[in-house]
């Protein structure tokens, strides 16, 4: 009898300490996660002939799922690049996106993940140039975006690297005259926590 009681009670506080464990990882990893990233911003296409590689810097809301691979993620950042032939005069380019992010793999330190999505793309050039001011009134575009990156678990702070292409519609004026190229192409790639 007694050996019954010791394995009954053996038993019952590895199971409280085992709830408490997975009660504490649920705790310190959210649902929702905030996060902040920053990096360089790489021109692509059309646009690699006028501009120069920038930076990029912004913020995040991510929003899990309990035991799911699939996370919805609304992002902001700000990009700006300079003009090759017309220094100091700057591209300011700020961005806002909704997309899905899908974790590859196990629940290792080190987790793979695919994100793409669809956002809106305001333009604005600033600055001037022997007298002229370049300053525009700024344009809002539609655009997509898709890429891929590596994130690390350390408890309830989670730093990542991430590359994203994205493809913004932008009728004539990103062109470089070509009626038949009417897009803005540019690849970020940031650094940033989650917490």
């Amino acid at each position: 009898m007694k050996r019954l009681l010791t394995a009954a009670a053996v038993l019952g506080f590895t199971v409280l300490a085992s709830g408490s464990v997975a009660a504490q990882e649920v705790v310190s990893r959210s649902p929702i996660q905030f996060g902040v990233m920053g990096g360089a911003t790489i021109p692509v296409s059309d646009a690699k002939d006028f501009l120069k590689t920038g930076w990029n810097a912004g913020a995040l809301l991510n929003f899990g799922f309990a035991n799911g691979p699939v996370a919805l993620r609304i992002d902001g950042s700000w990009n700006q690049m300079n003009y090759k032939d017309f220094s100091p005069v700057k591209l300011r380019l700020i961005d806002a996106t909704a997309d899905a992010v899908f974790s590859l793999g196990s629940k290792s330190p080190a987790q793979f993940y695919l994100i793409g999505g669809a956002g809106v793309y305001n333009f604005k050039n600033t600055g001037s140039n022997d007298n002229f001011d370049f300053s525009s009134n700024s344009t809002t575009k539609f655009g997509l975006n898709g890429g891929v990156g590596v994130k690390f678990t350390a408890g309830s702070v989670s730093p990542f690297v991430e590359a994203r292409y994205h493809y913004v519609f932008s009728g004539d004026n990103f062109s470089n005259g070509n009626n038949n190229n009417p897009k803005f192409q540019m690849i970020p790639i940031s650094v940033g926590l989650t917490f």
